[in-house]
């Protein structure tokens, strides 16, 4: 009878991490950047309070206590390719600054609408999306209790989505079987998200009893405090569909936006035929409060040690070295009250017949804020020509709460792991549809780990991903480097970084 329960017991938690599976991206590091962007089985440091809690209560080195300052990641996808390191550092960078004046750098010609066609739309691809994104994780600790695990940390994150339609670049309709469509759709989000983490992880005695000695339970939880930057929402749907009964265009549109902060404060008269010419905003603008909120994270992980791993009963003086472990994990459960400069702008559905499409665009986008003003001010079909509503009321905004599953095969200095992530919230922050993270660490000397990884997302742009370590009894330091990936294998095109702060462990 007792075999019976364990059996089920376990293949209720093997369910639901299947389940998961026919199931974006919650926290990046140097670690996890390294690994493919994953993480839910294998971060055990202070940073899987934002991915999985549980972990939490996983001892791989015998510290006590564990102290990190610093640490940055940075990814950034662009419409064109570019190799020049320094050209594609400035490019990242200028997306997270306020886009002020037209910049001639992001004009286009012919060639460049070619190329963004071949690179971004493949098929019949309507609309392709982008994003970027930064992390830092200000402070964290991490340390033993007798029977937990305990973290704290503060980070801040930023990002930056945009989605564009194949129309902008190409008069050519897409076929999507009974209709003839060009998409001039176009939806640029951003936000930044200021928290402050404590959480806790313990081993499930009630489970802990149906399963073998040398495994075990884990559940961990972290509720957080999130302060919200300014952020923005603005969606123009706009496609031209042929009529073949007619031989004519029939155009349907709507614009929307909503925002807070200074994107709300510096934004120019729209909607009456003024020009976009300049936008009085910096940086700091951008990360000032505009809404509070409270989120939670929490997972389990199932921790099977084998081969002589005695981590699970000599937790103090074992480290974790041979183990399989299956995972778990929901983040970013919550919501955020807006409370400053909240503005919402609204069109109705209109529907006309024009004599022609409009004029491909000669303006390329990289997601800045308040780039998308003198975007959409710069096309004929501009939004900025509608009659509006307008709402100033507070409102409420989710989180990007997502499910996340995660297996991880560790055996002495190699592992093995694997990511899949599904959003349930539609947020700047997740990504529309399932991404899988592949990942391997190597250490060929037992200080020097070695990480590669990939993702898996066929709506988004692809990426392979290096990293290296160093790893000393008492600190730690990691690196990862992200490059863009294409059907023959990897580029040298940079879109993404990390270097982590020194990570000082105490024992």
């Amino acid at each position: 009878m007792l075999s019976v329960i364990r059996s089920t017991a376990f293949a209720v938690v093997f369910s639901l991490f299947t389940a998961a599976v026919s199931m974006a991206q919650f926290a990046i590091n140097a670690e996890n950047m390294a690994l493919g962007g994953g993480g839910t089985a294998y971060l055990t440091g202070f940073e899987t309070l934002f991915v999985n809690p549980a972990n939490l209560h996983i001892q791989e080195e015998t510290y006590y206590l564990q102290i990190s300052a610093f640490q940055g990641s940075v990814y950034s996808e662009y419409l064109l390719p570019e190799t020049d390191f320094s050209v594609r550092a400035d490019q990242i960078y200028s997306t997270f600054l306020p886009y002020k004046s037209v910049d001639d750098s992001h004009f286009l010609n012919e060639a460049d609408r070619n190329t963004i066609l071949r690179r971004n739309f493949p098929g019949n691809r309507r609309v392709a999306a982008f994003q970027s994104m930064t992390d830092a994780y200000w402070f964290g600790l991490k340390w033993k209790g007798e029977n937990r695990s305990y973290a704290a940390a503060l980070r801040s994150r930023v990002l930056s989505k945009y989605e564009l339609g194949r129309g902008y670049f190409s008069e050519e309709p897409v076929d999507p079987g009974d209709r003839q469509i060009v998409d001039r759709s176009f939806r640029h989000q951003f936000q930044s998200l200021h928290e402050i983490s404590f959480g806790y992880a313990e081993s499930f005695d009630f489970l802990n009893g149906l399963s073998p000695q040398l495994s075990e339970f884990i559940i961990g939880i972290a509720p957080k405090i999130v302060i919200a930057g300014s952020s923005l929402d603005s969606k123009y749907e706009n496609t031209y569909d042929l009529n073949d009964e007619i031989g004519q265009w029939e155009r349907n549109y709507q614009y929307s936006r909503q925002s807070t902060g200074t994107f709300t404060g510096n934004t120019p008269s729209l909607f009456q035929s003024e020009p976009v010419h300049f936008v009085d905003a910096s940086f700091s603008d951008l990360m000032k409060p505009a809404g509070l909120g409270f989120g939670l994270d929490a997972g389990i992980t199932y921790l099977i040690t084998f081969g002589g791993d005695l981590s699970t009963v000599q937790r103090d003086t074992a480290p974790t070295e041979q183990s399989l472990r299956l995972s778990l994990s929901i983040t970013d459960l919550g919501a955020i009250y807006q409370f400053d400069q909240p503005e919402e702008i609204t069109t109705e559905e209109q529907q006309e017949l024009p004599d022609n499409l409009p004029p491909l665009t000669d303006r390329s986008f990289s997601g800045a804020p308040f780039e998308h003003l003198f975007f959409l001010d710069d096309q004929e079909d501009s939004p900025f020509t509608m009659a509006s509503d307008y709402s100033s009321d507070s409102f409420y905004t989710m989180l990007p709460t997502s499910i996340q599953a995660g297996a991880l095969f560790q055996i002495n200095r190699i592992k093995l792991m694997g990511d899949v992530k599904f959003p349930i919230v539609n947020h700047e922050f997740a990504s529309k549809a399932p991404v899988v993270n592949l990942g391997t660490e190597l250490k060929p000397l037992p200080f020097l780990p070695i990480r590669l990884g990939t993702r898996i997302a066929p709506h988004l742009p692809g990426f392979y991903s290096l990293g290296i370590g160093f790893e000393h009894r008492f600190f730690e330091i990691h690196t990862a480097l992200t490059v863009k990936s294409s059907t023959i294998g990897p580029t040298n095109e940079v879109v993404g970084a990390s270097l982590a702060g020194i990570k000082i462990n105490l024992p």
